[in-house]
């Protein structure tokens, strides 16, 4: 378990994923409040499709984190 002081990141994130058949591919970008990369990348994993590949896309601003009320360890889709 962290520490209670440790820095979290919001973590930007894409999720692709076939979408049907005929293969197009959905795409959605979820943000991930973690204390590093590996870790947001885990936490997008643990709620995307199987077969879907991610990608870490950058992060978010203090400012944005704290509008959005984004609280560590979360997940959330943009």
């Amino acid at each position: 378990m962290p520490a209670k002081n440790s820095k979290h990141i919001a973590y930007t994130v894409a999720v692709s994923a076939p979408a049907d058949e005929a293969g197009s591919v959905a795409l959605q970008v979820y943000v991930a409040m973690a204390p590093d990369a590996p870790r947001a990348l885990a936490a997008v994993r643990a709620v995307a499709a199987p077969d879907a590949a991610v990608e870490l896309n950058g992060t978010l601003s203090d400012r944005l984190t704290a509008r959005l009320k984004l609280r560590p360890g979360e997940v959330r889709p943009i």
